[in-house]
Order: C-alpha cells, then structure tokens, then sequence
C-alpha cells in the first residue's frame, strides 16, 4: 500500500510537471497573499494563479498555506537577530524550500497544485521579520474576502509590523489592538518608508509610515497617535498587494 500511495504521488507530480510545461508563460496576477505569526517571526508569501476562481479553491489555499510553513521554516533557521531583521525571497528561492524537516520541496508541491487545477500557477515571492523576543511584537492584518483562519491568515493585501514594546506591563490584547490598526494603515495607505516620530507631514502624497494621517484617525498622524496610544514603536514593516509589477509593493526604505 505504501508503495502503491508513492508511486500515485509521482506520477500525479510527474503529470503535474508536465501540465506546468503547457501553461507556463499565461498570465497569473490572481491568487492570495499568506500570513503567518509564530512567537517573535512572521512570514508572508504571495501566491498567484491566472483567475479569482482557482484562488478560492481548497487546493490553491493549501499551497499558500504550504509556502508560507516553508518560508517560516526558512526564518526560523537563521540566526536570532539583535534588533529588528528583515529577508526577502524571490521565486526561484522559494520554490527550493521545505514545508518542514524531511517535507517536499514547495516546487513539488507547486506541481502537483498545477496538475490538479489546470491553470498556471507560481510562487511569486515570500518575506519575513524577525524581532527579539524579550521587547518584540509583530502586528499582521490580512486584507480580502477570505475570513480570518489559522494558522495562516489569507487576503488580496497583507501586512507586516515589527515593532518594539514600550510598555513591558501591556496587555496581550493592547498589543494586538494597537498592532492590528497599525497593519491596517500599512494596508490602506501603501507606505514607502518609515521615517522618523519628528517628520512633519507633507500633505496627501506623504508616503512616510509615522508621517502619514492615521487612515483611522485622520486627525492624527500615525506617530501622533502611537505617542497617545503608547504601547508600541514602529521598527520596520512590509506590504503585499497581490499582482502588483516588482518594485510597487511597500517596505520601509532609508529615511
């Protein structure tokens, strides 16, 4: 039986392999952004497929799920950082990674997910923050028409946040609060970088994080109100919009 089960998994990634030769190069800006939070790490993966239909299918779902437990295997691999680290992955990496210790390589798993959906489907890019454990938070929102599920959240936009905890005494659901309205902002207004608690705001085209009027709060800037609000310090964040060309997606640059 165990033999049997092996040889149907090969042949279906065999045949898998050969329907990803036949669809390569269609046009595949569908699919889901993947999160994933675990203590002081989280991942983010984009997966994309050629229509809205196939991303709601079952089987794509669990290939982003599949890609983004690779990518944090990856992240969780690496050194511990002494602040704040970020790492980005491009296709070609991602596709060598491992859902686990002795698990399939994500291009196999990637074959298969092709041979049974029969569109062209593509591990577009993954990233992941790290933060220390002792003063660290990272805040995650997923944004579409997936409800939130676990362990991966999934949406058509995602965001991460590291931050450091300024008030060690704050409660777990202080931090969420805080966090989850932060990554909503990141979501919203598309930040290009960071900046600093003293910029002054430059009006509607600011695309500095701690410069930009509070998307919830518009009042406020989003420094202003983490001052009020305490809690929290924005280190660094990333942003996925699912399709998006190369270079569009959001990361804080150098202030």
């Amino acid at each position: 039986m165990g033999q049997a089960e092996a040889w149907l998994r090969e042949e279906a990634q065999r045949r898998g392999w050969s329907k990803a030769g036949a669809v390569r190069g269609r046009r595949a800006r569908e699919g889901l952004v993947g999160l994933l939070r675990e203590g002081p790490a989280a991942v983010m993966v984009e997966v994309n497929c050629e229509t809205d239909f196939v991303a709601r299918n079952a089987e794509f779902q669990r290939l982003v799920e599949q890609a983004a437990l690779g990518a944090m295997a990856h992240c969780r691999a690496a050194a511990p950082p002494a602040g704040c680290s970020k790492h980005l992955l491009q296709a070609d990496e991602l596709a060598q990674l491992r859902t686990g210790p002795g698990g399939a390589l994500l291009s196999d798993h990637l074959a298969l997910a092709i041979g049974k959906l029969g569109e062209n489907v593509a591990l577009r890019r993954a990233a992941w923050l790290r933060v220390p454990e002792e003063d660290g938070y990272i805040a995650a929102y997923a944004h579409g028409w997936l409800p939130a599920a676990a362990p991966v959240a999934m949406g058509t936009y995602g965001a991460l946040v590291a931050c450091r905890v300024t008030e060690p005494r704050a409660p777990a659901a202080t931090l969420e609060e805080v966090g989850r309205k932060v990554a909503q902002h990141v979501v919203g207004m598309a930040p290009t970088a960071l900046g600093t608690p003293q910029d002054q705001p430059r009006g509607e085209e600011e695309t500095r994080l701690l410069a930009q009027s509070f998307l919830l709060e518009p009042g406020l800037t989003l420094g202003q109100f983490l001052r009020a609000r305490g809690a929290l310090a924005v280190c660094d964040f990333l942003r996925f919009r699912c399709g998006e060309e190369p270079g569009e997606s959001g990361a804080a640059a150098p202030r």
